[in-house]
Formats: C-alpha cells, sequence, structure tokens
C-alpha cells in the first residue's frame, strides 16, 4: 500500500550544472523551440526533490533480502517480491525502534518515505518502522530473546534459586494501583498476618516500565531483611505484558541474590520473566500462596516436628538409662581397685628394680673415676707442659722472623719483574697517546701494506677504531 501526495509541477526546470553556478552564473535562454538541457545532477536533483514530494511516507510490504549491517551501524537491504525489488537503508537512529532482528527472507510491512541516492541516481525507501508480516512484532522479538538467553544459560535449572520455608519479609515489585498488590497482599494477610510485606513500586506497562521494575529488584536486593521477591501484574495482551519480556528485567532477575517468584497476567500467559524467574506462579494470588504457607500449616508442622523431637529424645534417654544399668552391674563399677591393683604391683617392681640398677651404675663410675685420677697423678705433666711451653714461644718467634724476610723478599722481588712488565707493557705506550694499527690482524710498520679504501683497525688505550684509509702519506 502507497500513499501518495499530489505530485508538484515544475514550470521551469534547471538548466545548469549545479547549484552554485546557478545562482553566480544565470543560465543563458535558449532559443524558442529548444529543447531544455539537465546536467546529471541537476536532474537528479530534481527527481529526488518530485519523489521525496510525492512520497513523503509510505507503507511498503515485501520479503527482505541481502540484508546487511555496516561499521556505523546502519543496516542496507533490498524489498522485493516475486515481480520486483527496491533498495532500502535503516539508519543507526530508527533501529531502536524495531523489536525484532530483521534476516533475510523476512515478510515485513514498512514504513518510510522515498528518495533518491544522488551518487548512482538509484531510488530507494529510507526505513523508519518496521514489523514482521504473519507473526508480530513483539512475538518475534519475544521469541528471539528467550532464545538468546536461553543459550547464555539465564534458563537452567540448576541455578535457580529454593525459596524460603518460612519467610517473615516479602518484597514486591508491581504497580502500587493494581489489582496484583491487593491480591497478593490479601492473600498473604489471610494466609499468614505475622509476614510483613515491603512494596516497591512500579510501572507494570508502556515506556520506562522495564527500567523501574528491574531498578525495584535491585533497591531489594541492597536489603538484608528480604526473603523473597514476587514480581508481576495482572492480565493484559502482549503489548500490555512486554515489561516483563524486556532484556534489562530477565538480567536483574538472575543477577539477584534473592529468590525472585514472577506472577505475570494469567495461567496462560509466559513471559521471559517467567523462564528466567526461581518459581514461575500462574497468577499473582498463586505466588502469594506460593511463597507464604499457612500459618496453620506452619504451627501444626513446628507442633509435628516439636512431638518428633521429644519423642526422639525420649527414646535417646532411655537407651542410654539401659546402657548406665549395664554398666554399673557390672564388677569392676562396684569394686574399681581390682583393675589397678595388678598394674600397681607391676609399677612397685619396676621401681625397685630401677633404683637397684642406678645404685650398681654409680658404684660402677666411681671406681673408674678414682682410677684414672690415679693415673694423672703418677704421669704429673706439668713439667713437660712448662717445656712444650718455651719451645713453642721460641718456635713462634722463628717462624715470624722467617716469615717477615719471605714476605719483604717477595715484596721486592714483585717490584722488579712489575717494573720491567710496565716498561715492555705495550699499553704504557698507548697511555702516553700512542696508538697501534693493525690490518688483517698484522701490526702495520709501514704504509706498504696499505691501500687507499682498505680497512684498518686502531688500537687505543681504551677500545679502538675501525678505520677507511682515504689517503697514504709518504715520507719525504
Amino acid at each position: 500500500m502507497i500513499r501518495k501526495k499530489q505530485i508538484r509541477k515544475f514550470q521551469t526546470p534547471l538548466t545548469v550544472e549545479n547549484s552554485a553556478e546557478a545562482s553566480n552564473h544565470p543560465a543563458p535562454e535558449k532559443p524558442s523551440g529548444q529543447p531544455q538541457v539537465y546536467s546529471v545532477s541537476g536532474l537528479t536533483r530534481d527527481i529526488r526533490a518530485i519523489m521525496e514530494a510525492a512520497f513523503d511516507s509510505v507503507w511498503v510490504e515485501g520479503e527482505i533480502s541481502n540484508f546487511r549491517t555496516v561499521a556505523s551501524g546502519h543496516s542496507y537491504f533490498v524489498l522485493k517480491d516475486d515481480k520486483s525489488q527496491i533498495r532500502c537503508v535503516l539508519f543507526k537512529g530508527h533501529r531502536a525502534g524495531i523489536k525484532f532482528q530483521p534476516e533475510d527472507g523476512d515478510q515485513v510491512l514498512l514504513f518510510g518515505r522515498i528518495s533518491v541516492y544522488d551518487a548512482r541516481g538509484e531510488y530507494q525507501i529510507i526505513a523508519e518502522s518496521m514489523e514482521p508480516r504473519g507473526l508480530g512484532a513483539l512475538q518475534k522479538a519475544f521469541e528471539q530473546l528467550k532464545e538468546k538467553l536461553d543459550k547464555e544459560g539465564l534458563f537452567d535449572d540448576e541455578k535457580k534459586k529454593p525459596l524460603p520455608e518460612f519467610p517473615w519479609k516479602v518484597g514486591v515489585v508491581t504497580s502500587s494501583t493494581g489489582a496484583a498488590v491487593r491480591d497478593i497482599l490479601n492473600i498473604i494477610r489471610r494466609r499468614n498476618p505475622k509476614v510483613s510485606v515491603l512494596l516497591c513500586p512500579a510501572k507494570v506497562q508502556g515506556e520506562g516500565a522495564a527500567e523501574e521494575i528491574a531498578r525495584g529488584i535491585e533497591e531489594l536486593n541492597q536489603r538484608k531483611d528480604i526473603e523473597v521477591i514476587i514480581i508481576g501484574r495482572g492480565g493484559g495482551s502482549l503489548e500490555d505484558l512486554w515489561a516483563f519480556n524486556e532484556e534489562v528485567v530477565a538480567r536483574a532477575i538472575f543477577a539477584s541474590r534473592i529468590p525472585v517468584v514472577s506472577a505475570v497476567g494469567h495461567e496462560i500467559d509466559f513471559t521471559i520473566a517467567d523462564f528466567v524467574a526461581d518459581l514461575r506462579a500462574p497468577t499473582p494470588s498463586a505466588a502469594a500462596e506460593l511463597t507464604v504457607p499457612l500459618l496453620q500449616d506452619t504451627v501444626r508442622e513446628i507442633r509435628s516436628l516439636n512431638e518428633a523431637l521429644i519423642t526422639t529424645l525420649q527414646k535417646k534417654l532411655e537407651y542410654y538409662a539401659d546402657l548406665l544399668k549395664r554398666l554399673m552391674d557390672r564388677r569392676f563399677f562396684h569394686q574399681p581397685k581390682e583393675i589397678f591393683n595388678p598394674q600397681i604391683q607391676r609399677l612397685d617392681d619396676l621401681h625397685v628394680r630401677l633404683l637397684r640398677g642406678l645404685e650398681q651404675s654409680l658404684v660402677s663410675h666411681q671406681q673408674r673415676l678414682q682410677d684414672k685420677i690415679h693415673r694423672l697423678f703418677q704421669a704429673s705433666p706439668e713439667k713437660h707442659i712448662q717445656h712444650m711451653k718455651e719451645n713453642r714461644m721460641m718456635l713462634e718467634k722463628r717462624m715470624l722472623h722467617i716469615i717477615h724476610s719471605q714476605v719483604r723478599l717477595n715484596k721486592e722481588r714483585f717490584e722488579g719483574i712489575l717494573k720491567n712488565l710496565n716498561a715492555i707493557n705495550p699499553l704504557a705506550i698507548l697511555e702516553r697517546g700512542y696508538s697501534i694499527c693493525s690490518k688483517d690482524g698484522e701490526s702495520l710498520k709501514n704504509t706498504e701494506a696499505v691501500n687507499p679504501g682498505d680497512t684498518v683497525k686502531i688500537r687505543l688505550s681504551r677500545g679502538g677504531l675501525d678505520c677507511t684509509v682515504k689517503k697514504i702519506i709518504e715520507e719525504n
């Protein structure tokens, strides 16, 4: 379907090469009866002006072909049917308003305007919006996002958190004026009036609703007293429930450390939030019932657990009482000393044997000590020690004299050798400003072995030089 405007008529076509020339050099008038001559660019501009004026907004249905998106973010494709085709461009600024990812083969309904691309002289549609035909745009966007998040693992059962059995504080993210919050509050109040509810109000429909829902989940996660979160709203169309199909809500649910129960619409309604949430409830009322157990059931279960605990404790007490009675009936319990008497007797025997052994060892060591003292006294080593001390002192003096003499002699010899070495050391000569010139590893004594262009090495006192001979100077 194409909506056309009345095509405006040009009384006088352009006759110059470009607009600048038209403003500065008016075209000469053509003789009567001669055809008007256009430039290529001028004709293209006029055609574009006519087409943009005539088709400023059109609806076109066709099949997408050769869809591609370039680095700039703009998309280019062809829209065709069984008889013709037309080029289309979807600029980056209009992509945000399209809720599905166009693909080759998609049958779409496109809204835009007709224009002409001057560089190639091709007419094209500048698309401003697009929706699939057959399957609605929202439904296709739903399926694409569901497939994407499923591949990322946001729906995995092993990542879902269990709900608390007896929550005492429930967080709710929904509209403060909707029926959903009233149903949730009434059900919780009826099932357990001791449970407190914290409402985080948020839009559940329209622009900005998804962001507010995600923000509500994040705010509740910042509190430490919230044990479970319910998000949801009443029933409606796919468009009404779309806020719960947005990626920002799905990722907020997945990132929540607190278990999240999704209760969106009616039992037949499914949203992305339902798949990501830790538990899906068919309605907000059902979410309250699944989250908060009946107070009577809780009390009954506590009483049952208490009775079971008491019964178990009684059985344990009876078992240990019987065990104690059987132990008390044994002989050693009435005469415990009988257990230790043999051990006490053995300890006494070991003590007597230990004392006897120590006495014998002490006597033996005393005898050996007396024998050694007697032998040392008979040897009387004091004189020998004094003589050895005198010999040692004399030997030390002689040794020191010999060492000093030897050191002095060696020093004089070393200094003489060092003086001789310095006299013949070529490096000492180099230190005085001389150098050694060599070619191919042989020292040069004259210029006969060198030609201009040869490379020679010059050894200095520190480092060396690689030089090229430019000129040979002969002595006169």
